[in-house]
């Protein structure tokens, strides 16, 4: 039994079978319904317990839209190349990142 799983976006129902079998639990078609609406994008961003509205400001909420590269129009061009240098220091200490 290794110690992790890596999951990926994407196929979700896929990622979600190996989920389950790496924690060793039975993946019912009632539960998988559960953590596939739960998951989704949208209840998320309505949960309290999951939309950090806690510490969020009314007007820029902490789940933005969801979309891929949404982050760009939020970080200014220093943040952008502070964090293009904390991506490669992790690639070259052999971390895998995949930046879409």
């Amino acid at each position: 039994l290794s110690s992790g799983i890596n999951a990926e976006y994407g196929d979700t129902e896929r990622e979600l079978k190996r989920i389950a079998e790496f924690l060793g639990v039975e993946l019912t078609e009632e539960l998988k319904d559960r953590v596939l609406y739960e998951g989704k994008f949208e209840t998320m961003q309505k949960n309290d317990a999951t939309n950090y509205s806690w510490i969020a400001k009314k007007d820029k909420p902490f789940i933005r839209k969801g979309k891929v590269g949404g982050w760009i129009g939020q970080l200014t061009e220093g943040q952008s190349a502070e964090l293009d240098v904390a991506v490669e220091k992790v690639r070259t200490a052999g971390g895998k990142i995949r930046c879409t």
